[in-house]
């Protein structure tokens, strides 16, 4: 089992927490162990500004990924796309987080592995922007699905397993605390590798907990409070003993974590290059396995499982795939020895409900499919409907014709009839997707405003359940 090490730098207020994750990074270098520092923005921008070379050369040693660009300062990132769309969030999400992933590029010589979340505070929109950012995974990802520890969602590859150690911070300035904190935290470890887990983050600190007991955004950033930098409130300092015990013990965590038979410690970003890429070749006799899938039950399932593309597809993909195989039926010859799966984002808004079934000839349902395949290339999303015959038709209920007219398919025949009747405008799992990735995580994080809004992140979160698969890793 893959193992990243998580470390969450981002305090902006005590500026001797500065030297904490240098401390860190220099102990771990001399171990020969490569972490993960999730380094927010303006805290990078600080260093620069302080001319701390010295912290930023430290934690340049190991991978480096953006932990947003402003953390806790509202808007935070879930407080600045609650009223927006899809397109004008994603662009909202490009302008607020693209300064970030430049200025740790610059600063540390290496581009961010990955867009970490900050404490609850994501958004549908994060994966698909910081993905046209060219930042390769979310970690901290509000979705999951299968059993391997990655997921792809809204085109990108999204981490959402991890724990720590009981009792976090606090537990390491502790040796009493840690001793009995340590049998636990491995057997945890033990479990998930037996689960078959591929990959798990095992969160180690926020570093600037390890010199003071409480929050630095608690105290200054709480329910949508932004306190003027002059006027910023320190919290309570640990001693300088307590400080060299969190050291030691969290040494000896990595220590013995990594010597954990079958668990190899790894960085996010060499974790990124061990998964295939979304999408694949499927072979062409395997789709009929697929459009089964697809008929197989009244709702949409997210994913679905095809030979080929890495074992399965996103629901966003299934339809693509089904309505690109009928064009080609259609079209007559010989099949293709493959279609090609690819990465396909969920619509942008629900489609209107269909109020009851109806019948069109095989030759114009195969008209719209190519007119859906046009799109659907063009975009890389799915349209909210298709107008057939002037009615908006959802991805559901095309999905469904689609694989039913693949499976029917005899001969180019006109008098063949194609139903399209109701069915779902979401996968099956977009309730639960919503409710464990926004409701439950969004109104619980001290920061953010008490009237955070959420309906306008959760319909978005739904809708991207078309795109959700699981990742695999290469072969």
């Amino acid at each position: 089992m893959y193992l990243y090490l998580c470390f969450d730098v981002e305090d902006l207020v005590h500026p001797d927490s500065d030297d904490i994750p240098a401390d860190i990074a220099t102990m771990l270098a001399d171990d020969g162990v490569v972490a993960s520092m999730y380094v927010v923005g303006e805290k990078a921008r600080l260093w620069e500004r302080r001319g701390r070379w010295d912290v930023i050369t430290a934690v340049a040693q190991h991978d480096v990924g953006l932990h947003t660009d402003h953390h806790s300062v509202h808007p935070t990132a879930s407080e600045y796309l609650a009223d927006k769309g899809w397109d004008d969030g994603v662009a909202e999400a490009l302008a607020q987080e693209g300064p970030g992933a430049a200025d740790l590029a610059r600063l540390f010589g290496q581009f961010p592995s990955s867009w970490a979340t900050s404490g609850s505070s994501w958004a549908p929109q994060i994966p698909a922007a910081t993905r046209q950012m060219g930042i390769p995974a979310n970690v901290y990802a509000h979705v999951r699905t299968g059993d391997g520890g990655a997921c792809w969602y809204a085109g990108q590859l999204c981490y959402g397993e991890y724990f720590g150690i009981r009792g976090g911070e606090n537990t390491y300035c502790d040796d009493a605390a840690f001793e009995a904190a340590l049998p636990d935290l491995l057997a945890r470890v033990e479990a998930a590798q037996r689960s078959g887990l591929a990959c798990l983050g095992l969160f180690c600190a926020h570093p600037t907990r390890l010199r003071y007991t409480t929050f630095w955004d608690v105290l200054n950033f709480f329910r949508g409070e932004n306190t003027p930098e002059a006027e910023y409130k320190s919290a309570p300092r640990r001693s300088d003993e307590e400080y060299a015990t969190a050291l030691r013990n969290l040494r000896r965590m990595i220590a013995a974590v990594r010597a954990l038979p079958g668990v190899e410690i790894i960085s996010t970003r060499e974790l990124n290059s061990r998964f295939a890429g979304e999408g694949g070749p499927v072979a062409w006799q395997s789709l009929s396995g697929l459009a089964e899938a697809v008929l197989s039950s009244e709702g949409i399932a997210a994913p679905y499982p095809v030979e080929g593309a890495g074992g399965s597809v996103s629901a966003a993909a299934a339809l693509d795939l089904l309505t690109r195989a009928v064009v080609r039926l259609a079209q007559g010859g010989a099949p293709p020895t493959a279609l090609l799966s690819r990465s396909i984002l969920g619509p942008s808004e629900l489609a209107p409900e269909l109020p009851k079934s109806f019948e069109m000839g095989r030759r114009a349902f195969v008209g719209y499919c190519q007119e859906l395949a046009q799109q659907i290339g063009a975009s890389s999303q799915l349209p909210a409907w298709l107008l057939v015959d002037k009615l908006p038709i959802g991805p559901g209920p095309l999905l469904k014709a689609c694989a039913a007219t693949f499976l029917a398919w005899k001969s180019s025949h006109d008098g063949v009839l194609v139903e399209i009747a109701p069915a779902p405008g979401e996968p099956d799992v977009a309730a639960e997707l919503a409710q464990r990735g926004i409701y439950d995580k969004l109104p619980g994080w001290p920061p953010h405003r008490p009237d955070l809004r959420l309906d306008l992140l959760a319909k978005h979160t739904r809708l991207q359940s078309w795109s959700l698969a699981p990742a695999s890793l290469r072969a």
